[in-house]
């Protein structure tokens, strides 16, 4: 997306039906026959990639990219799911594919996308608003894209237990000590669910609570209430600074920053790299 705000590319964004199906098993699997279709003695042998099957969402990656391979798409190196042909890029994740070109290059990306619906039942085609539950808002005078989960945060912010629990900051200064005595189930359930929940932020939009959320994810198997203040600490400053986005485009000078702590793990002096 950053190369696209940066060329002003135009994004569509499409859904392929009943994806899986659309890929052979490589493997022989049998099943029982559904209800209302039972005929004792009888099972039946899947031929293609159901829903539920573990190796169907590898084939379907499989199949999606031998076809657009045929179509002379080549694959981006370390981008399995990134392919391009004549600059026009088409990138995916499941069964939610999106085209990017240049406005001199619509017709052949069309051509592109007809070719792929002669494969696929694939609907959409409107400009990319949402991808992954992520919004995409665009100021194309700018060349900017911000990404932006503020329906994300909203969504998590019933995790939190604690609603007065509100900083500037996503995390203390103070070091998290490990629990003594054991959590209970639902204890670890929650916790983990919130940390879960704050990684995916932390990983698509909001890297300024990757370091809190790295830390308190050590005590995913026994949390304490201490740990749960904390998580609920980064669920509320998520809250709080919903409005802040990841800004892709602008200029292509490279800024990079790293900094990193020498044995600040009080327990075990071990130090944390810098990113």
């Amino acid at each position: 997306m950053a190369i696209a705000a940066k060329h002003n590319l135009e994004l569509k964004q499409y859904d392929v039906t009943n994806a899986f199906v659309h890929a052979s098993l490589d493997r022989e699997v049998y099943m029982r026959m559904p209800k209302g279709y039972q005929k004792p003695g009888t099972i039946l042998r899947i031929k293609k990639a159901l829903y539920g099957l573990r190796i169907s969402p590898l084939l379907w990656q499989k199949d999606l990219t031998a076809t657009l391979t045929q179509l002379g798409f080549q694959i981006v190196p370390h981008e399995p799911c990134c392919m391009i042909k004549d600059g026009i890029i088409i990138f995916y994740y499941v069964d939610d594919i999106i085209l990017a070109y240049g406005k001199d290059q619509s017709k052949k990306a069309q051509e592109a996308m007809d070719q792929l619906k002669q494969r696929y039942s694939i609907t959409g085609g409107d400009d990319l608003q949402w991808f992954l539950g992520i919004e995409v808002i665009r100021d194309r005078s700018k060349q900017l894209i911000h990404l932006s989960q503020v329906a994300y945060y909203e969504k998590i912010n019933r995790l939190v237990d604690d609603q007065t629990i509100r900083h500037d900051t996503p995390m203390a200064t103070s070091e998290l000590m490990p629990r003594e005595g054991l959590a209970t189930p639902s204890e670890i359930n929650r916790y983990q669910r919130k940390i879960g929940s704050l990684l995916y932020a932390a990983v698509n939009t909001r890297p300024d609570i990757a370091f809190a959320t790295s830390r308190l994810a050590r005590f995913l198997a026994n949390p304490s209430q201490e740990h749960q203040q904390a998580a609920d600490r980064v669920l509320l400053y998520l809250s709080d600074t919903k409005w802040l986005t990841l800004r892709l485009g602008g200029g292509t000078a490279m800024q990079v920053a790293s900094d990193a702590s020498f044995a600040d793990n009080t327990l075990d002096r071990k130090s944390s790299q810098g990113y």
